[in-house]
This record gives C-alpha cells, structure tokens and sequence, in this order.
C-alpha cells in the first residue's frame, strides 16, 4: 500500500516532465519553421531587390514627374545656397546670423516642396535619387546649424565649404544627379537601339569616342564625372556637355592640345568658363535630332 501510494508522486513528476519537455520540443520547432519562413521571405525580397534593375522601365512621364517634384526644386535650392554662401565667403555686409538663418530656412524649405511619397518603385534609379536628394537636403540643414556656431564669417564658411555636413550633402545631391541622368539613359536605350543603357568605362573618355557618342549617353557620363570631382555649381551636365561640344566643332579643343573629356571638363571648371543655359545656346546647332526626353531644360 506505502509503495503505491509513494509510486503516485514519481508518475505525476515524470509526467509534468514529459508535457514540459513536449512543450519545449513543440516550441522550439515552431521557431525553427518561422525562422526559416522569414529567412526564405527575406531571401525572397533580396532576389527581388537585386533583380527589379533588370526589369525596371524608365517611362517620359516618370522623368518629367521627377523634374517638377523632386528635381526642380532642389535645382532652385541650389542655386540660392551657392549666392548665400559666396556671400558668406566674400564676406559682404550682410550679416552673417541672418545668411545662417536664410541657409537653414532655404534646405528645410526645399525639403518640404520635394514630393517625400516613394513614386518611382518601378524606376530604381529615380527612387534612388529622390531619397539622395532628401538626404541631401536634410544634411544641408544640419551644415547651416553648425556653421551657426562657428566664430566669425570665414570659420562658418570653411564649415559649409568643407565641413563633415556639407560634404555629405553634396555627395548625396550629385549621387541623385547622376542617379537621374543615369535614368534618362535607360529612356533613350528603350526608346533607341543605338543608345546605349549604360556609359560605359569612364577612367578617360578620348574626345574621338566623346564625339560619337548619343547626348544622353554624354550627359550621363559628364553627371558622373562632376559627382567623383564634387563639382556643386548652378549649371547641369548638358551645359558642360554643349561646352565641351563647342570646344570640339570651333577646334578649340584641338588648339589646346586636348586628348580627353576628363582634362577638357577640368579645364572649363578650373577657368569659370560653364554658364547655366549653356546648353540653350547650342541646342539648335548640336542636337535638333537626338533623342531626349520632353523636360524643360531640354528646351526652354
């Protein structure tokens, strides 16, 4: 009768050991399969991500949305930062709070016009620059507040001309230009075989190469050269494009003994000699027939 009675608690043990162990296996097993569920997920969204460059389509009317929604604004915004800042550096008699001031009120300004919504989940190259160009300005704003603590007019200037801030910003707003350029690219190689989608080895462009190439395959090779060389000016690639074109059709080009784009572009940049609108000026004489898309700076 004792060793029945003392025989229950022993089973009541062993059993509440089973149903916990049973528990655990059951638990453990369930992680296991949703661990593997989310890795396959992910695995999934990873293959996806790596691959929608192969399937992205670059339409006229996402390249046109990007301009009046994302890039005409920062266009602008650029503009103003670059006359506030010379200012600043050639230290007129404005007062150096209130540039400060106009500075930080100009990026977050520009931040609020430029469309936040992710818009081009087709287009990865124009997704990719409307977030650069948020980036951008948002570091601008941070450059501007820390330039506000700097002692005197050329200490804040130093700060906005190469401080860790401002840096950061103009990499990210010529990374969204040579996002979008690379974007009007892809256009013209869906809308004309002889485009290419890419530009292809850009370590030096002989001007023989850079002379049959389409507009938009030099544009996109000009945007990338200005982002390796940090060139944040008012004009676009197209005017250093057309300036470079005139070099080469007066024989200019020849004259100065020029065997690249890459010395012709340091040359007119290092001399001041591109203008905004360069572009407009040649227009008519250089590209009447090339394919480009219908955006304002194309043909205002």
């Amino acid at each position: 009768m004792n060793h029945r009675s003392s025989s229950k608690p022993m089973l009541y043990t062993l059993g509440f050991l089973f149903c916990l162990i049973s528990a655990f296996a059951v638990f453990f097993t369930g992680v296991k399969v949703g661990a593997d569920k989310v890795e396959a997920k992910y695995e999934k969204l990873n293959a996806d991500g790596q691959s929608s460059e192969s399937f992205a389509y670059y339409r006229q009317t996402d390249l046109v949305t990007f301009y009046h929604n994302v890039f005409s604004p920062y266009r602008e915004f650029k503009r103003n930062w670059n006359e506030q800042v010379d200012l600043l550096i050639r230290g007129s008699g404005a007062d150096r709070t209130e540039i400060l001031k106009n500075l930080r009120n100009l990026a977050d300004g520009a931040y609020s016009q430029v469309t936040q919504d992710s818009i081009f989940d087709e287009s990865p190259l124009l997704k990719q620059g409307q977030l650069n160009i948020l980036k951008s300005l948002r570091l601008f704003s941070e450059a501007a507040g820390k330039a506000s603590s700097a002692s005197g007019k050329a200490q804040a200037a130093k700060v906005l001309k190469n401080g860790e801030f401002a840096a950061g910003a103009v990499r990210y707003g010529l990374l969204a230009q040579s996002n979008y350029y690379a974007s009007m690219l892809k256009w013209g190689s869906q809308k004309n075989s002889s485009i290419p989608s890419e530009t292809g080895n850009l370590k030096t462009i002989p001007l023989a190469k850079w002379n049959k190439m389409p507009l938009l395959q030099k544009n996109a090779a000009i945007a990338e050269i200005m982002l390796n060389r940090s060139i944040f000016e008012d004009y676009e690639p197209q005017d250093v494009t057309a300036k470079i074109d005139n070099l080469t059709h007066s024989g200019k080009a020849a004259s100065l003994k020029l065997k690249d784009i890459q010395s012709a572009t340091s040359l007119l940049v290092s001399t001041g000699a591109i203008r905004e609108r360069d572009f407009s000026r040649w227009r008519q004489q250089y590209y009447s027939k090339e394919t480009v898309p219908q955006l304002p700076f194309f043909y205002d």
